[in-house]
């Protein structure tokens, strides 16, 4: 059952990450890659307060936090968008987007554990 809840909760992840890509591709017109910071964001955030109020071996710490963040969240989007600037040689651009990933996505889910 439990692999069952990581299933459909993983693609309801992905679905909401692809519904924050659409968003921010209408509303923000930049070449910064802000949906994968934001959802990476978001989901550390999520993440944090499931690990705070749920035990790793519940059913609802399956759901959430394997399932829909291990859905919503994406390492290997930020990686290819690094290395895409690295290829760009946007240097500037690839270290504030790391620096920002890993302050930002740490902080929220610090904020989210004691939430």
């Amino acid at each position: 059952m439990t692999l069952f809840l990581i299933m459909i909760s993983s693609g309801f992840g992905a679905v909401c990450r692809q519904f924050v890509n659409n968003l921010c591709t209408k509303y923000c017109a930049t070449s910064f890659p802000i949906a994968t910071l934001l959802v990476n964001i978001i989901g550390s955030f999520i993440i944090g307060i499931v690990a705070h109020h749920f035990e790793s071996d519940d059913a609802m710490y399956a759901l959430l936090a394997i399932g829909f963040c291990g859905g919503f969240t994406t390492f290997s989007t930020h990686l290819l968008e690094v290395y895409e600037r690295f290829l760009l040689k946007s240097y500037k651009q690839m270290v504030i987007y790391i620096l920002l990933t890993i302050v930002l996505s740490i902080s929220a889910c610090y904020l989210g554990y004691i939430f």
